[in-house]
């Protein structure tokens, strides 16, 4: 008896198992080279001149990311691309398409936010000495920017804004390091020492 009970259990748990990835569906998503939207595969060939596979579909990295009431988030991002100008996608697949929601560039962290939909925080790299860090936020339709803000590098270490790096400067008199403090009212104010 005990052992019938044990075959029912395991064929109901094989039989539900079965109807559940039966349908093309999985407990693990996975987004398929050929679901790769064109708009992402066309960028990557517009910005990596030279090398003609470099928009081969395989060449993308594919991170999932949630689990939203229209379908699963993926995070895309090119890993033959080195240097400044490589992007990242946001993409949605649902059960009848591959829809892109947000470019970005690919230095970026992914906060928790309701709904699926994670908060996306960029950071661009605008010359040596100015960077941008940029918020995207889910608007319940399409992602928006929220927050942008411009910080400053001063041989490459980042001090912040205007208000933070003359702060930063500040203290470094107070300390004694003048030619810390000079480097930093240099790069960020603009005015030369002499």
């Amino acid at each position: 008896m005990k052992k019938a009970l044990t075959l029912l259990n395991t064929l109901i748990i094989g039989f539900a198992a079965s109807v559940w990835t039966g349908t093309g569906e999985s407990s693990d998503p996975v987004l398929a080279d050929r679901e790769i939207p064109a708009e992402v595969a066309s960028h990557c060939l517009s910005t990596l001149t030279g090398l003609s596979d470099a928009c081969e579909p395989s060449s993308f990295m594919r991170r999932w990311v949630a689990k939203t009431l229209r379908g699963d988030l993926f995070i895309l991002t090119n890993e033959r691309c080195q240097g400044r100008d490589c992007r990242a996608w946001l993409v949605e697949k649902s059960g009848t398409a591959v829809d892109t929601l947000l470019g970005f560039d690919s230095r970026f962290r992914l906060r928790e936010d309701k709904g699926g939909y994670p908060v996306i925080e960029s950071y661009t790299t605008l010359s040596t000495a100015e960077g941008a860090y940029s918020r995207y936020e889910w608007n319940g339709s399409a992602y928006a920017r929220t927050a942008s803000r411009l910080v400053y590098n001063v041989n490459g270490v980042e001090c912040g804004t205007r208000e933070e790096c003359h702060h930063v400067a500040n203290e470094a008199i107070a300390q004694k390091q003048v030619d810390r403090a000079v480097r930093i009212l240099e790069r960020v104010g603009g005015v030369s020492w002499i």
